[in-house]
């Protein structure tokens, strides 16, 4: 999952109130407005992603910190590219100039990434002070340098209009034109997609990547995949499927969880979604290599990994907290939408990015691509 995932999450959710979405009452009209800029007088600058997601974290998490701390606390936007940070690094270990962050919001696959390269921070958990990191926590919430922070779901959406009967419920579902016919909307990139394909034919979660890894785990995907390719488009991105899906273009498609609780909170039980699996990934907070003030940092980072303010955040952006306990106490209707939820969480597999930049990985979208140039109907 690239970049650009959290990007256009944060444009579906700009404008909206929570109000509509969750029930929060005006908690957000009360937002102030949010500095695009760092403003230099700061003692602890997060850096974040922007829109509804850097609101909501700014009245969620940032201003009851500095309430608690008196210390004055700064949210600032960036683009959450790894470069970035690269960049900003390498700048203050030339110059030594101040780096302007000591909080950064990042994508999983990039904090790791970061991490390993020397531009993060490694983190003491225990030092300061991560309550059960090791249990109470999504796989790959924990790492060296980072703590997980939200979590969202990749899976099918399906219009529940056209099925007045049954309705699509198990994955397979997704894969069967004879019991729930219409368009199926995929992805042009192979990523997700073929892991759900072998999803459903039943390969356990902790094997998929094994064996998307193997000629023959690509070419079980593929022929999945072909059972709906008498009626399936290809679109680049999730936003734009979901938009097909909700004005009535398409049956099933390939979409992230929270525009389906979006679309229930604003306008009813419109576009449903399938739990039976899902493919999640997550970001998480890290601090960067010269951050002013790292220990702060530190204590900013545990103090907003408890479960009162995951499950906050969760209240008010739909996101699945990285706590698990925090999912659990989370209110029922909104719980059985949370990819970390109890009911939800043990039907997924985590994310690999790192597969998808291997050799196997490149040989799986290479063959992806080719069956997508067999199939009528490509837009």
């Amino acid at each position: 999952m690239s970049g650009e995932t959290m990007r256009q999450t944060i444009r579906a959710f700009q404008g909206l109130a929570s109000a509509a979405l969750f029930g929060m009452g005006a908690v957000l009209l009360g937002f102030a407005s949010v500095a695009q800029a760092q403003t230099g007088d700061a003692e602890l600058t997060i850096a974040t992603w922007g829109g509804f997601y850097q609101k909501a974290q700014t009245q969620v998490l940032a201003e009851p910190f500095g309430f608690q701390t008196g210390k004055s606390v700064d949210v600032v936007t960036y683009t959450g590219h790894p470069n970035e940070v690269r960049q900003k690094v390498a700048a203050y270990r030339e110059t030594g100039d101040a780096l302007g962050w000591d909080v950064l919001d990042l994508e999983r696959h990039d904090a790791e990434a970061l991490c390993f390269q020397g531009y993060l921070e490694p983190i003491d958990h225990q030092r300061i002070g991560i309550q059960n990191p090791t249990s109470d926590f999504i796989d790959g919430a924990i790492g060296l340098c980072w703590v997980g922070n939200v979590v969202w779901s990749h899976g099918f959406g399906f219009d529940q209009r056209l099925f007045s009967g049954a309705k699509p419920y198990a994955l397979t579902d997704a894969f069967d034109p004879l019991l729930f016919p219409g368009r199926r909307l995929f992805t042009t990139s192979a990523s997700v997609m073929m892991e759900l394909a072998l999803l459903s034919e039943g390969v356990a979660v902790d094997r998929v990547y094994e064996r998307l890894g193997t000629p023959e785990g690509v070419a079980e995907a593929l022929a999945v995949l072909n059972r709906v390719r008498k009626n399936v488009q290809f679109i680049n991105s999730t936003q734009e499927i979901f938009a097909l899906l909700k004005s009535g273009q398409a049956a099933i498609g390939l979409i992230h969880h929270f525009d389906a609780l979006r679309e229930l909170r604003a306008t009813g039980p419109r576009i449903g979604y399938l739990w039976d699996n899902h493919v999640v990934d997550m970001d998480v907070f890290a601090i960067p290599s010269g951050a002013a003030n790292p220990r702060l940092a530190g204590d900013f980072i545990a103090n907003v990994s408890r479960g009162a303010y995951q499950t906050a955040m969760a209240t008010v952006t739909g996101y699945g907290p990285a706590r698990l306990s925090a999912a659990t106490a989370a209110r029922e209707d909104l719980r059985a939408w949370l990819p970390t939820g109890p009911e939800n969480l043990g039907s997924s597999l985590l994310f690999s990015a790192e597969f998808w930049a291997s050799p196997p990985g490149e040989a799986a979208q290479a063959a992806y691509d080719a069956w997508r140039g067999s199939v009528a109907g490509t837009l």
